[in-house]
């Protein structure tokens, strides 16, 4: 059986960074064809700019650049050279959706606006990945995901609240990939409507509005209550301690998400060994440890310093709280869960064989074949051989500077 869900569906892709390509890489996950168009002479941000501080790998591999464009085809075009736009509009009159973070400005230069393409192909799914929304006072600006989706929306201020500092994003990309994928997700909703109606879409998602979507429950409570945000407290003033992460003996944190305390709280004391707990009458019950948090977290923090890490590991399988180890990411990537459902795979390159984590998206079960990005332009003639060029007409938009 194949679980290319999308397969026949075309899309172009004209886009740097990592947004828009994260979703065409989602797209590619699900089976869709997609092209990515390039500019020639300009390395992607993805491929060329050093990221996290780390050097260049001998391989070649650029990590960020295989995330977001694994399963593609790469064009290189010069839209603003003779013969260039030309060439794109073929391309388009063959697809099924067009990917675009282009600001207003080189849509308009480069005729790339959805009236535009349509003259070309009516039933053309047009997708718009913006910083802040195609309406409004900053509609023609750029933006990152470390401010319009971190910062701006309340997230960065609701994480700092404890820290006695401003917290950066946790990575690279956080926001993109989490837009990114509310973008493919909805673009497959148009392609479903197209395919149910004729009636084709205009789609947008921008990192603006996927970070008030992913921090709506403080955006929403601090208007119905007329606050900042939902409070953030700091480890001893947390209200519940079975929501709560504790040190253990070699300095790893052990994190629990016990909102049914009433049912688990005599388990949870019994598992780690203080029985005593569940019997004090300042905890013997969720009202009385609401009223005695402070003293029940440090309760709580004396036994977990206790032992180190590996003793509460084998003494907490299967226990009713949920809880987790505070993992790297490094250890995450090996995590016996993680492994076992296949999310991180090997992808294998002629130069080298690299993980790559898949989209979230399992269809019966499995998930679609990942494969690795292309080069920098690295399927133009085969593209533009495709679309019914002969050799003569590529060595003129050679010649012409439309393509490499």
């Amino acid at each position: 059986m194949s679980y290319d869900v999308l397969a026949g569906v075309k899309v172009v892709e004209v886009a740097m960074y990592a947004f828009a390509p994260s979703a065409a890489a989602v797209l590619a996950d699900w089976g869709a064809d997609v092209v990515k168009v390039v500019p020639p002479m300009v390395a992607d941000p993805m491929m060329g700019t050093p990221i996290g501080g780390f050097p260049p790998r001998d391989d070649g591999v650029a990590f960020m650049w295989e995330i977001t464009n694994r399963g593609k085809q790469c064009v290189g075009i010069d839209l603003a050279a003779d013969g260039g736009r030309e060439v794109l509009l073929e391309l388009v009159r063959g697809a099924d959706v067009f990917l675009t973070n282009l600001l207003p400005s080189a849509r308009a230069k480069f005729r790339l606006d959805p009236d535009d393409l349509r003259e070309v192909n009516p039933q053309l799914v047009y997708a718009r990945a913006t910083g802040h929304g195609d309406r409004g006072p900053e509609r023609d600006q750029g933006g990152f995901d470390h401010t319009d989706f971190w910062a701006r929306t309340g997230i960065a201020h609701a994480a700092s609240m404890v820290s006695g500092e401003f917290v950066p994003q946790a990575g690279p990309a956080l926001g993109d990939l989490t837009a990114g994928a509310f973008l493919a997700g909805a673009i497959a909703a148009a392609l479903f409507r197209r395919e149910r109606t004729g009636a084709s879409a205009v789609v947008d998602v921008s990192l603006l509005s996927s970070g008030m979507w992913a921090f709506s429950p403080g955006v929403v409570a601090s208007q119905m209550y007329v606050v900042d945000t939902i409070p953030r407290l700091r480890h001893a003033d947390q209200p519940n301690p079975l929501v709560a992460g504790y040190t253990t003996r070699d300095g790893r944190m052990l994190y629990f998400s016990g909102l049914q305390t009433e049912r688990h709280f005599a388990e949870f004391c019994e598992r780690i060994g203080a029985a005593h707990l569940a019997r004090d009458p300042r905890f013997a019950t969720g009202t009385a440890r609401l009223e005695h948090s402070r003293e029940c977290i440090e309760a709580l923090d004396t036994v977990f310093a206790a032992r180190d890490l590996a003793e509460w590991l084998d003494r907490l399988k299967g226990l009713g709280t949920p809880w987790s180890v505070v993992q790297t990411a490094r250890e995450a990537a090996v995590d016996p869960q993680v492994t076992a459902n296949e999310f991180v795979t090997t992808v294998t390159d002629v130069a080298a064989a690299y993980p790559l984590v898949r989209s979230p998206a399992q269809f019966d079960g499995e998930f679609p074949a990942v494969t690795r990005a292309p080069g920098h332009g690295e399927h133009t003639d085969e593209v533009l051989f495709a679309l019914g060029h002969d050799w003569d007409e590529i060595l003129r938009l050679k010649e012409r500077g439309a393509v490499p």
